[in-house]
């Protein structure tokens, strides 16, 4: 039987995740530490399991469809990118999740609560009990919204260095970075970068830094020769 603090943190989750679940004590367990785990209350690492695997699936298909041009590699860098205890974690805390969090004394005077690989893992059991009381559909629907934004702008690790090899192995000079223009208050600059190579502009990238806008600057040079199949 679940008791009423338990009831009270499966409304706060349902109502963080705008998902009414079914059978409560799948959420409850989705976000239950082992340092928590008892004869009753089983923890989150199965579900994790199994969310790891339907986020792979999801995301897969997500970023085959944005990127229709892009091989199995880049598609590989790129769900890299997109999916990785930093980013889920980024997406846990969007969600609240954090506080919510079941753990022992110990664990939370370690500081556990707040690390990216305890926040990634708790969202990856959250997918599976979505998925177990909610079916594939919707589950997939759900993960669909969370990740709408970010398989957009999504960019691999370093796809700078990626060009910069693949024009060294043809015998052609290094690329060029250029501001075209830099906009935004101080505080808060957008800097808008393009990249020539052999004296011809072949992309251009937007961010916050100067290195976020030549990595997506770099990334669409790869995408253009990858579409021109130069790659």
């Amino acid at each position: 039987m679940i008791g009423k603090k338990q009831q009270e943190q499966i409304r706060l989750l349902e109502k963080k995740l705008r998902i009414a679940f079914k059978d409560k004590k799948l959420l409850l367990q989705a976000v239950t530490h082992p340092s928590a785990r008892t004869k009753g209350k089983p923890d989150y690492e199965r579900l994790e399991f199994l969310g790891d695997a339907v986020l792979d699936v999801v995301t897969a298909e997500m970023l085959l469809n944005e990127y229709p041009l892009s091989d199995e590699g880049t598609l590989s860098k790129l769900r890299a990118a997109l999916v990785n205890a930093k980013s889920l974690a980024e997406i846990a805390r969007t969600l609240s999740i954090t506080e919510l969090i079941i753990m022992s004394k110990s664990e939370e005077a370690s500081g556990a609560r707040n690390r990216d690989s305890l926040l990634a893992d708790v969202f990856e059991a959250i997918v599976g009990a979505v998925y177990l009381d909610q079916g594939f559909n919707k589950a997939k629907k759900w993960l669909e919204k969370l990740f709408s934004a970010p398989v957009k702008t999504v960019v691999p690790q370093d796809p700078k260095t990626e060009l910069q090899e693949f024009l060294q192995a043809q015998g052609i000079p290094v690329p060029e970075y250029r501001l075209k223009y830099k906009s935004g208050p101080d505080h808060s600059p957008e800097f808008v970068y393009s990249v020539i190579i052999e004296d011809k502009e072949e992309g251009t990238g937007r961010g916050k830094s100067k290195k976020e806008a030549q990595q997506k600057a770099a990334f669409k040079a790869l995408q253009k020769l990858n579409k021109e199949k130069k790659i």
